[in-house]
């Protein structure tokens, strides 16, 4: 498990490197036949003419130039601070900013499509003209769809990050007053003698203990020697 926490902050790198290119790439391509245009999210465009040469500047709808400016900032801040957050905690714990800004990466394309679906459908009611849709004749390019990758890398390397981290051990002190051992209490342990008399040889009463010097009978000196 140590081994993919070493390597899960290449997720949110590898993010933000696609989304730093995407910055510079169109978010929307409109085929119009031999002239196709490239629109990016900050509301600039590009139209290839092929017989009088490339034009560019910025759509004039002030609706979607809002929608795409304020996305485009979103982006790059996001990106640059997962970018610098992706590098700051290799083989560290996976920080909630990651989360946080995936989430970021995510809802703020979705605002971007929304945003200037509406923003093109209001432009058409002002000019009286219901039938203009965005999406409906532009397709979605690399600027808006990296966010939704790093956005996805950027929560899957936190949950990853979670799920894999390092249990904790806890090492309780040895203390340093060991606990009273209770020594064993002593049983006396009746040892008999193989020399001590057990029957007295005077008048052959039973001794009860060995260690007596008289026989308790008649009184015959035991330790007496024949």
């Amino acid at each position: 498990m140590s081994e993919i926490r070493d390597y899960i902050w290449l997720l949110p790198f590898i993010g933000s490197i696609l989304t730093a290119i995407s910055i510079f790439t169109p978010a929307a391509v409109y085929n119009a036949g031999l002239n196709p245009v490239f629109r990016y999210m900050d509301g600039f465009y590009i139209v290839f003419r092929p017989m009088s040469g490339p034009s560019f500047g910025f759509i004039n709808v002030p609706i979607l130039l809002i929608v795409g400016i304020i996305c485009t900032i979103l982006i790059i801040t996001c990106t640059i601070s997962l970018f610098i957050s992706s590098l700051t905690h290799r083989k560290k714990d996976t920080p909630k900013a990651w989360i946080v800004l995936g989430i970021f990466f995510i809802g703020g394309t979705i605002y971007y499509i929304a945003g200037t679906e509406v923003g093109y459908l209001m432009y058409g009611l002002i000019h009286h003209d219901t039938a203009l849709s965005f999406w409906e004749y532009h397709v979605p390019s690399f600027a808006a769809i990296a966010p939704f990758i790093t956005g996805g890398l950027s929560i899957l390397a936190f949950i990853i990050g979670k799920s894999t981290r390092k249990e904790e051990v806890e090492i309780k002190p040895i203390s340093k007053e060991a606990p009273p051992v209770s020594e064993p209490v002593s049983q006396p342990i009746p040892i008999e003698d193989a020399q001590a008399v057990k029957f007295c040889p005077a008048c052959g009463e039973k001794i009860p203990h060995a260690a007596a010097q008289f026989c308790p009978s008649c009184g015959y000196d035991l330790k007496k020697k024949e």
